[in-house]
């Protein structure tokens, strides 16, 4: 998806909302002088300036933005809402200054940074006429470069990009939408908006000036004031990062890259500025300590941005050395590795410690003490990075720091500056351990059940602990029980879990909600609110196989939402129309479900892709659910032709998730349990030799075929090793059950032991059913079922219990952080619903809970 995180995390503070969904905030921008009959019309974060009667805009063409700096605003506007108005041009612009800051921070989107005033000229030459009267009148103006575009010829702040005016995509598989142009041969293709200037094919720039093509070079790295470009290691809206080597002495480096007015924190202190700040305090702690701090090599400008070049430290952060050596994230190990490990993290905190004393004794404070920014060297000794915000002896602490690793201000109060830093060790100390900071924040008493979680297998020791623990006390009366009294009595406690998620999602819905019914992930308004793994379709699933009441208005609005969007949505069982339809139809609601099963039929993606979550093999268990609970023949015949339409081999991986996708919900996994379900429902075996063939495919794919837990990646691009149900162990476990009592094979049978190894693992970062914890209890509870296996049933329950480390009590219910733990979420996939799921299914484990169709039609 186009939008970061943070661009859900502006409009409300307990869930995830589109940013332009948030109420006005800030001094208001508009013309102080509108033209007569023309109307501003705000929708969202723009304002739209049009007359009427107006000729009717094209669908496609060079849109003109104007940028500016923060201060001028007001000004720049005043003067192209002007020349709009008088050359009778439709243009936009943000509506508040708030939203001019949002768009322009640190962490804003780097295609929409520096976006200020968006323009719509008729044709080239009216966009002509445009941007010279702009050019002119804004001669000694400045503002920030968009990286989608190019500048005008003769300005700083004018900038242009050929593209659609009118809103025209393509739906994908995986349930978002794609924006369309056209070429010069007016075929649609994607409306790139991305970080480089690119036009449709056929088309040339008609206001480039006209300059010779550069001399053809021998080709290699990028050269920046004698340092040769050679990895990229991050974007930001400020400016990206790279690792490079010094041409001159070989030496390596790493730069780091500043674009003047983006990346705003405080005011109008741009990237700029704080790269400066930066050099400045390296160039200080250089002199004071060396190797305190990166050593400054270089500080530079090249095309129209600034650069720094320091010392390139050597090693990896924090994050890796949790994800290749935590033992609790491994199957097959030990005391003796938890022991070696835990002596491992002691020693590292005790040298970030010495490193922050070192610091402070000097009359400094790094202020951003977080995963990202304690690079462990080879040789596990440690180095401080990117020291953009920390402050001197007669610094002012400023607003930027990483959630879960800042301190509140009642703490800073407390225990004064020094506190950003131990504020900051703490939670490093516990990710290390395998604990979540932002959920611990939420609630502290998670601390208890992860101190237990720990203590079961290897206690991790009281000096550990007494760091991570140091800002987070436990509660005098904790709302839930403590871990101790869920181990007494698991099951009890369990279901009183279950009935607190149930009433969360209850007390959090909202049928008359103009986005959604159930609050959701990011993912969820970028694709659909009423799909099964984001939307109503997946809560309201939840609820009735739980035997929870929906709220009033809930079922109708997903009916009439879904009958009247149809059109737009996927035909797949998890983000589309065959999900949505399978559960109006356990709602008793059959015609319905019958036409959203026509339309998905006709839909081009039903050709274009085999996935389970958005494509043909979704669709077809669709059908056969409806045939199970109708015994109409139609659907059985419908599902027989989607899946003897798949291709197997290289013909099917274009049909697959995106760069050969592994796993249940975009990999050859989703395909074989459509397959074997088939067989399942009418008794037509004729699928199962390829759905095995296509289980063996993804066995080949483990990471190391030879480890005691076999783990996946998610693609061939994305290298995660992933042991979870949407992608990973979990969801070959769910197919290859499956496939187990249906007929022999020795190559799944062997495998099955170290497919349900990871799952019992309680360490995850989310509680989510389809990627953490709740999907291993479901998992293994499923597979308990299935299979006689007790001791999956033994290791369900205990993956249930490690709930209580992500839970987050409110008056007498429980709520969940979904996908980013920036916020609360109700769906399927990472938030309530998905864990009231999987709870229900480790209380009472039986048949079909996640859209399969195991047990005989009634």
């Amino acid at each position: 998806m186009a939008e970061t995180l943070a661009e859900f995390i502006a409009a409300d503070p307990d869930y995830y909302a589109p940013m332009e969904s948030a109420a006005p905030e800030g001094p208001v921008l508009a013309p102080s002088r509108p033209a007569d009959g023309w109307q501003g019309t705000t929708g969202g974060i723009w304002t739209m300036w049009h007359r009427e009667g107006m000729p009717a805009l094209p669908e496609d063409g060079w849109k003109v933005h104007v940028s500016a700096r923060r201060s001028r605003t007001g000004a720049v506007l005043d003067t192209v809402a002007g020349i709009c108005f008088a050359q009778d041009v439709a243009f936009k612009h943000l509506s508040t200054d708030h939203w001019y800051w949002w768009l322009h921070r640190k962490h804003g989107s780097r295609p929409q940074s520096g976006k200020f005033i968006a323009a719509y000229p008729v044709d080239v030459e009216a966009a002509r006429r445009l941007m010279e009267a702009l050019r002119e009148a804004l001669d000694g103006e400045q503002g920030p470069l968009i990286l989608s575009d190019r500048r005008y010829p003769g300005s700083e702040t004018v900038q242009y990009r050929y593209g659609a005016y009118s809103s025209r995509d393509r739906l994908e598989a995986e349930g978002t939408r794609t924006s369309l142009t056209v070429d010069a041969n007016g075929r649609a293709v994607p409306d790139l908006r991305g970080v480089s200037f690119q036009l449709p094919e056929g088309f040339t720039d008609p206001f480039a000036l006209d300059l010779p093509a550069p001399a053809a070079g021998p080709a290699g790295p990028v050269v920046l004031n004698g340092f040769a470009i050679e990895a990229t290691i991050a974007h930001s809206s400020g400016g990206s990062a790279y690792e490079a080597v010094q041409v001159a002495t070989g030496r390596r480096a790493f730069i780091k890259e500043a674009r003047p007015f983006h990346g705003l924190s405080e005011g109008e202190q741009d990237a700029v500025a704080r790269l400066h700040d930066e050099w400045r305090t390296l160039t200080t702690l250089h002199d004071l300590a060396p190797g305190l701090a990166p050593e400054p090599i270089a500080l530079f400008k090249a095309g129209g941005h600034e650069f720094m070049a320091t010392e390139f430290v050597e090693g990896s952060p924090i994050t890796r050395v949790v994800t290749t050596g935590n033992p609790l994230l491994m199957a097959g190990t030990g005391p003796a590795e938890h022991a070696a490990y835990y002596a491992r993290c002691e020693q590292i905190l005790g040298r970030i410690e010495d490193a922050m004393d070192r610091l402070h004794a000097l009359g400094w404070t790094f202020m951003d003490v977080s995963p990202t920014n304690v690079i462990v060297t080879p040789e596990d000794g440690i180095r401080l990075i990117d020291f953009e915000t920390a402050i001197g002896p007669d610094g002012t602490p400023g607003r930027m720091g990483t959630p879960g690793f800042s301190p509140p201000k009642d703490v800073v109060d407390r225990y004064g500056r020094t506190a950003y830093d131990d504020y900051g060790v703490s939670g490093l100390t516990q990710v290390l351990l395998g604990c979540i900071p932002h959920t611990t924040e939420q609630n502290p008493d998670t601390l208890a059940h992860f101190h237990c979680d720990l203590a079961e297998r290897t206690p991790a020791g009281d000096v550990l602990w007494k760091r991570a623990t140091r800002y987070h006390p436990p509660s005098e009366a904790p709302a839930l029980p403590s871990p101790e009294e869920v181990a007494a009595d698991p099951l009890r406690h369990l279901a009183d879990l279950r009935d607190a998620v149930a009433a969360g999602i209850l007390a959090a819905a909202d049928p008359e909600h103009p986005l959604r019914t159930f609050p959701t992930v990011p993912e969820g308004h970028a694709t659909n609110t009423l799909c099964v793994a984001y939307g109503a379709a997946g809560v309201l699933h939840a609820l009735h196989r739980c035997g929870v009441p929906a709220p009033d208005g809930a079922l109708e609005r997903l009916r009439r939402e879904a009958l009247a969007d149809a059109d737009r949505l996927a035909p797949g069982l998890h983000v589309g129309l065959a999900g949505i339809a399978w559960v109006l139809a356990e709602h008793g609601l059959l015609d319905e479900a019958r036409s959203l099963l026509d339309t998905a039929d006709a839909h081009p993606l039903v050709e274009q892709s085999a996935t389970l979550f958005g494509g043909a093999a979704g669709l077809a268990m669709g059908h056969l659910a409806l045939h199970r609970r109708t015994g109409d023949a139609h659907h059985a015949e419908r599902a027989h032709a989607l899946l003897t339409a798949q291709p197997d081999g290289e013909e099917l991986v274009p049909r697959l998730g995106r760069d050969d996708a592994t796993g249940l919900l975009h990999g050859r996994a989703g395909l074989a349990l459509a397959y074997q379900q088939f067989a399942q429902v009418t008794g037509d075996t004729s699928f199962l030799a390829q759905g095995v063939r296509l289980l063996h495919a993804e066995l080949d794919r483990a990471t190391d075929p030879d480890a005691a837990g076999l783990l996946f990646p998610v693609s061939t691009e994305d290298k995660r090793a992933m042991p979870y149900l949407y992608c990973g162990s979990a969801g070959l476990v769910h197919v290859a059950t499956r496939y187990l009592r249906t007929a022999e094979d020795g190559r799944l049978a062997d495998a099955m032991p170290r497919l349900l190894a990871p799952l019992h693992g309680t360490f995850t970062a989310l509680p989510a059913l389809f990627a953490g914890t709740a999907g291993y209890a479901f998992t293994l509870a499923e597979h308990g079922l299935l299979a006689g296996d007790e001791t999956s049933r033994t290791g369900a329950v205990r993956a249930a219990r490690a709930l209580y480390k992500h839970a987050v009590p409110k008056a007498d219910s429980v709520r969940f952080l979904g996908t980013g733990l920036q916020r609360f979420s109700t769906e399927l996939w990472s938030g309530s619903a998905g864990v009231l799921l999987a709870l229900d299914q480790v209380l009472a484990p039986r048949p079909d809970l996640l859209f399969t169709l195991d047990t005989p039609a009634k």
